[in-house]
């Protein structure tokens, strides 16, 4: 193949079954392994903290093994879409998905500076693109009260939405951002060690 027929393909948004298959399995398990972990925090507010965080990570070793997948613009986005409708499926704000979206064209641009081989790139998307869990919290920065009356947070009781409500402060909020980042950094380091010690002796990526 000449490099003007691989750029070429680089750059095509046509995606076979195969990548159609790869984006639906792989966005299945994140949404499955960071809601999982994301559950913890039903426990108690400051555990809503650690369980993104934990989210953040767990998700980081399905997303880094469908990046060696991913070998032209789109693939990423489309999984950002349905892990997205999968979590506003579950109660998840709509917000949550608009920023994983948005988040998933940077990384779209990240991987393809790397020319979909570079793993630094790779733990890059992965960092940027889990900086969509801060969506969720991010009302209670312009409508706090509508957030504290959600029925999915009142469910859990007076004495939770309060916690909640002493707990999230602005700057908290904003930590939490960070923390997002940091996270996804963490995370995507780990993911590609994983990748690189089993999946990769192992053949599958």
């Amino acid at each position: 193949m000449t490099s003007t027929e691989s750029s070429s393909r680089s750059f095509s948004l046509r995606m076979s079954a195969r990548d159609l298959i790869s984006i639906g399995i792989f966005a299945a398990l994140y949404f499955v392994l960071s809601l999982a972990a994301s559950l913890i925090g039903i426990i108690n507010p400051p555990m809503m903290i650690v369980s993104t965080g934990l989210a953040i990570i767990i998700g980081a070793i399905p997303f880094m093994l469908f990046l060696t997948r991913v070998r032209h613009p789109g693939m990423i986005t489309l999984f950002a879409i349905i892990s997205g409708a999968l979590y506003v499926l579950t109660g998840t704000l709509l917000i949550g998905l608009i920023l994983m979206v948005g988040l998933a064209l940077i990384a779209e641009l990240i991987v393809w500076a790397g020319r979909y081989r570079s793993t630094t790139a790779g733990i890059l998307a992965y960092t940027v693109f889990s900086i969509w869990f801060f969506g969720p919290i991010l009302p209670l920065l312009y409508a706090r009260d509508d957030y504290l009356s959600m029925p999915g947070l009142t469910s859990a009781g007076p004495e939770y939405v309060a916690g909640v409500d002493a707990l999230f402060t602005t700057p908290v909020i904003l930590a939490v951002g960070v923390g997002c980042a940091v996270c996804g950094l963490i995370g995507g380091l780990l993911g590609a060690r994983v990748l690189r010690k089993h999946f990769v002796r192992a053949g599958l990526a």
